[in-house]
C-alpha cells in the first residue's frame, strides 16, 4: 500500500498465467487445464534407456539436472550424459531431499572424473559460487538471483545481479588467497562447515 501508483497498475492488468504455454499447447487455456497438461507430462515409465535414446538422437551435448546421489551420477554417465547438474530442483519435487550443496561432494568423488558436474540450488551470491567450486562443482546455475534483478530492472537488473555475483567471487578468492579459480579447492573451506563425500557413501 505504500506504493499506490503500482497497486493501480497492477489492479490494471490483465491476468497473470504462463504466457509459454497457454495458448501454444494444445488444450491449455487456463490455469486449470495447465494443471491438468502439467499433470500429464510425468511419465513414471521414464528410464535410463530413454535418456540414451534420447542422446542419441539429438546427437547434441546432453546435459541431465537433478542428480541427487551416486547411483544416478553413475547411471547418467553411462547413459551418455555430457554434463549433469546436482539439483533437487528448489525442494519443489520432494521437501526432504538433500540439500544440493550436500549431495554434491559425494557425487563429485564418484563421477567427477567421467563426466563435468555442475550444481544449482541455494547460489545467491559469489562465495556461494566459490564454495561450490571448491566443493568439486566445474559449474554453478543462478536461478533466483537473475529473476530478482529481472523483476526490479529488466534486462539491465540481470546484467547488474550478474556483476554483483561475480564481483563477490573476486572478493572472495581474494581474502582466500587466490586469483584463479583453477587452483581453488576445498582447503579454504572451514573443516566442519561442508560435507563430507563419506557422509553419503557409494552405492
Amino acid at each position: 500500500m505504500t506504493k499506490p501508483r503500482w497497486c493501480l497498475g497492477m489492479a490494471g492488468t490483465k491476468r497473470h498465467t504462463f504466457r509459454n504455454l497457454v495458448g501454444h499447447v494444445k488444450g491449455v487455456s487456463n490455469m486449470k487445464s495447465l494443471s491438468a497438461w502439467t499433470n500429464e507430462q510425468f511419465d513414471p515409465s521414464l528410464s535410463w534407456a530413454d535418456v540414451a535414446w534420447v542422446k542419441e538422437k539429438w546427437g547434441g551435448k546432453l546435459i541431465l539436472k537433478g542428480i541427487q546421489d551416486v547411483e544416478d551420477a553413475r547411471l547418467a554417465v553411462a547413459s551418455g550424459a555430457d554434463a549433469i547438474v546436482v539439483s533437487n530442483h528448489g525442494g519443489r519435487q520432494l521437501d526432504g531431499a538433500l540439500a544440493s550443496i550436500e549431495a554434491l561432494p559425494a557425487i563429485v568423488e564418484a563421477v567427477g572424473d567421467q563426466i563435468e558436474v555442475w550444481m544449482d540450488g541455494g547460489i545467491r551470491s559469489g562465495q556461494d559460487v566459490l564454495k561450490a567450486w571448491a566443493l568439486g562443482a566445474r559449474g554453478t546455475m543462478i536461478g533466483r538471483a537473475m529473476v530478482y534483478g529481472l523483476g526490479a530492472m529488466g534486462e539491465a537488473g540481470v546484467t547488474k545481479a550478474l556483476q554483483i555475483i561475480h564481483k563477490e567471487l573476486d572478493i572472495s578468492m581474494a581474502f582466500c588467497g587466490h586469483t584463479q579459480l583453477t587452483g581453488v579447492d576445498r582447503s579454504i573451506l572451514v573443516p566442519g562447515t561442508y560435507p563430507l563425500p563419506s557422509a553419503n557413501p557409494p552405492a
